[in-house]
């Protein structure tokens, strides 16, 4: 059987005539980038302040833990 293609259906010539698929809800033409504000910022910050301090205690802690094994 053959299938024959609808007038309603997508025609290539309207681009943005598409079925929106999983997680295109909302999309754009030309994303825009979303005013950022100093509380953004400040919480950018301490979130790589934190991962530094993390990872710093973590050096320290191998370090650490190779030393103990030398002993």
């Amino acid at each position: 059987m053959a299938h024959h293609k609808k007038a309603s259906e997508h025609d290539s010539a309207h681009p943005h005539d598409v079925r929106a698929g999983p997680g295109d809800a909302g999309a754009m033409d030309r994303p825009e980038h979303l005013p950022e504000s100093k509380e953004d910022r400040r919480e950018g910050r301490s979130a790589t302040t934190l991962f530094l301090w993390l990872l710093a205690a973590g050096v320290l802690l191998v370090l650490l833990l190779n030393w103990a094994a030398l002993i």
